[in-house]
């Protein structure tokens, strides 16, 4: 009857710890959010195998923001495409073409970055959750 007791009350405070976790969790599309990090330039392996671009793959160039602090971000019940994620600390930036003329001079800088937030679906997303870019400014 301890053994019993005792492991009821852990699975209510895990249950409350997961819970608490969740609501300080950022959320996914619609909600709107505002990151803080630095803009980093990377290239990544793409098609065909995503794997070396030494070995044939295209290389694709990526902007990624390397964020001030780690976030969590959670999914909601219903969501079949998104996941909860934990300890994210990059995020691949989704820019419009004329996104990185207007902010190429941010790369290397301190940034807040306001847009909202999908989760990683094909080989061309490099990172578990990306930003869909609205606005950049230096910070």
């Amino acid at each position: 009857m301890k053994k019993l007791f005792i492991t009821v009350i852990l699975v209510l405070l895990y249950h409350e710890y997961v819970c608490t976790q969740l609501s300080n969790c950022l959320r996914y599309e619609p909600a709107v959010v505002t990151l803080t990090g630095v803009i980093e330039r990377q290239i990544f392996p793409g098609r065909p195998n995503y794997k070396s671009i030494k070995n044939g793959d295209e290389p694709e160039t990526c902007w990624i923001l390397k964020l001030q602090r780690s976030v969590c971000v959670a999914a909601s019940d219903t969501d079949q495409v998104n996941e909860t994620e934990y300890n994210v600390k990059r995020m691949h930036l989704v820019l419009q073409q004329h996104q990185y003329k207007s902010y190429h001079k941010l790369l290397g800088r301190k940034v807040i970055v306001t847009g909202t937030l999908f989760h990683s679906i094909t080989g061309h997303h490099h990172t578990r959750v990306l930003l869909t870019t609205k606005e950049i400014k230096e910070q």
